[in-house]
């Protein structure tokens, strides 16, 4: 009896066991047991953390390259090769610069041209005749050079230009090439003078040399000739005179020599028309008219040149 209930027992309890492992089999599986989010969690946020680190390293990485190849702001000239920013800098001591003044120059110089402009407009007509002159056939140079004649004043204005232009020039040349201890304007003034003595004197000399031989006529067309170049060798001398003033060395030597040429010129002109008047009205040789040249012309000037310079240097 007790071996069937025994028996009963184990077949009760095998087929429950049974029953339960065939139920177990047919259910769904959980949603919860296979989507855990609980546990996903940590390996996404791991990933996400990933993901911007990376990103924010390439955008470091980025701004790196961008800040070496900046052509937009200043720090690419920093590394120029022709703009030395990164080399040890230097100590320097320069001494002040001063600029030379030349406003006195600019309104001397404008001076002139303001009484070249009232000359011409005041005598228009003896201005013209002066440059025609030159130009002109012999016979018609006799009715010029008495209408020239004529005008005192004139002549006396342009004579004064002469002398103030002259004075300039050499003023400007002693001063450029160093021969002279002394300003632009007590070298001017020296030289107003200087000039001023020497033709004075050369006009007193041939007004008496005509006065003694009985000579008036012809020392009067020599004079005339000689002051008519004068006239205009100041003219041309403005150019010049401009050039020295305020141009560089070399268009200053340019300009002097140029100068020189046109007062050889001028000279040369002078003593050719002067030899064929005075040698139709006196009947003197070349050699004789050569003689007064040196002894009349040249020595005068030499010593004067001289005494100017002995006294300007401190050895007069």
């Amino acid at each position: 009896m007790r071996s069937r209930y025994l028996l009963f027992i184990v077949a009760f309890l095998s087929a429950s066991l049974f029953i339960g492992t065939s139920l177990l089999a047919q259910q769904k599986p959980d949603s919860t047991s296979i989507i855990d989010t609980t546990s996903m969690i940590p390996s996404a946020d791991s990933t996400i953390t990933d993901s911007i680190q990376r990103a924010a390293d390439s955008l470091l990485i980025l701004q790196k390259k961008k800040s070496i190849r900046d052509t937009a702001s200043y720090k690419k000239l920093m590394t120029h090769p022709y703009l030395p920013m990164q080399t040890k800098p230097s100590f320097r001591i320069n001494e002040l610069r001063i600029a030379p003044n030349f406003d006195g120059r600019f309104y001397l110089i404008i001076g002139m041209l303001f009484y070249l402009a009232f000359i011409k407009v005041t005598f228009p007509k003896y201005f013209s005749n002066v440059f025609q002159l030159i130009f002109q056939s012999p016979i018609r140079q006799k009715q010029t050079r008495e209408q020239l004649q004529q005008n005192n004043l004139a002549s006396l204005f342009s004579n004064i230009l002469f002398i103030l232009n002259a004075s300039i020039f050499v003023s400007l040349i002693a001063i450029k090439n160093g021969w002279v201890d002394l300003t632009l304007y007590s070298c001017i003034a020296y030289s107003v003078v200087g000039f001023t003595t020497l033709y004075l004197f050369k006009f007193l000399f041939l007004w008496l040399s005509g006065w003694l031989f009985s000579q008036r006529e012809a020392i009067g067309n020599y004079s005339f000739i000689v002051f008519l170049t004068n006239k205009v060798m100041g003219v041309f001398l403005i150019p010049a005179i401009l050039l020295l003033a305020f141009s560089p060395l070399t268009v200053q030597d340019f300009a002097y020599n140029s100068a020189l040429i046109i007062i050889s010129f001028l000279f040369v002109y002078r003593y050719l028309i002067s030899f064929s008047i005075v040698r139709a009205s006196l009947k003197v040789s070349a050699f004789h008219f050569f003689l007064y040249l040196c002894t009349c012309e040249v020595l005068p000037m030499l010593v004067l040149y001289k005494l100017t310079m002995d006294f300007i240097s401190g050895t007069f």
